[in-house]
């Protein structure tokens, strides 16, 4: 049972790119709108769970995180707009790349041969993705911050790393999400664009309370709830899941297609980084097996 909740996040999240690009509201006004809708569906969360009080101190780490998070969505919703969906997911999807090359020097984690080959093919891949891009005409802001918002969420990874005394998956991610809504919300009122979601159509409506409520507020409760039943190294392989289902969603509903480049490239980069990943928690099994029976 829990395979498939988990198995059914990574569909609602891969299907992420596809709402964006069916909503009619700028990047800044969906990820807004994402995190605002999503936050009383994970305070009934929270209060369900009964999750104990926390000093403000151990919060501090969740509320860096949290701006960070908020503009990874803002970045990533503007790559959804302005280059192909599955360009974005996969040159987002080199986030795990990121935190290898950074581990070692904010965590002083060390880093493996696998770890460097693993770079050295994933960015081959991200090289070939976006050389086909610009051939075909797209613009290089929707690709780059694609990148960036995988460069955010890469950072987000290091900082949730380095926390020493934690709080509650619950609790933590209502910090995060609360703290992404009021740093963009300046912003939003610069902006003005936030104005327009009263000119929606039914179903955007629909589409947008369906992002902030069901990928936002459900999908990050259920993610997190199944780490108490779960080992990481098995969420880690299943969460390889989201980018094929965005890939598989913008070729059936956006009519995207698939060229050579983009397959090797991707290849390159979710094939790598999923081996490096399942091949360090490896060793780390082993490290904990030896270290026990010592």
């Amino acid at each position: 049972m829990n395979r498939i909740k988990l198995v059914l996040v990574m569909i609602i999240w891969g299907s992420l790119g596809v709402f964006t690009r069916s909503i009619p509201l700028s990047a800044l006004s969906l990820a807004f709108l994402r995190a605002l809708i999503a936050l009383p569906v994970l305070f009934v969360a929270m209060k369900m769970k009964k999750a104990d009080k926390v000093k403000l101190s151990l919060l501090k780490p969740y509320l860096i995180s949290g701006v960070l998070l908020g503009f990874g969505w803002l970045t990533l919703f503007y790559g959804f707009k302005h280059t192909s969906i599955l360009s974005a997911v996969m040159i987002y999807n080199m986030c795990p790349v990121y935190v290898m090359i950074f581990a070692p020097l904010v965590l002083k984690e060390t880093i493996s041969k696998i770890q460097i080959a693993v770079i050295f093919v994933s960015f081959l891949g991200l090289f070939l993705i976006v050389g086909h891009n610009l051939l075909e005409g797209y613009g290089y802001m929707g690709m780059a911050l694609s990148a960036i918002s995988g460069m955010l969420y890469a950072t987000i990874i290091l900082i949730n790393r380095s926390i020493k005394v934690r709080v509650d998956n619950q609790t933590a991610t209502l910090v995060q999400i609360f703290t992404a809504m009021i740093v963009l919300l300046p912003f939003v009122l610069i902006d003005g664009n936030i104005l327009t979601v009263v000119d929606l159509d039914t179903i955007a409506v629909i589409y947008t309370i369906l992002l902030g409520i069901l990928h936002t507020g459900v999908a990050y409760s259920m993610f997190f709830s199944l780490y108490t039943h779960m080992k990481s190294v098995e969420i880690v392989s299943y969460s390889y899941l989201e980018p094929l289902f965005g890939i598989l969603f913008s070729v059936i509903f956006v009519g995207e297609t698939l060229k050579f480049p983009q397959i090797i490239g991707g290849i390159l980069i979710l094939g790598s980084t999923y081996i490096g990943e399942m091949l360090k928690d490896r060793e780390l099994s082993k490290e904990k097996d030896s270290t026990q029976m010592g």
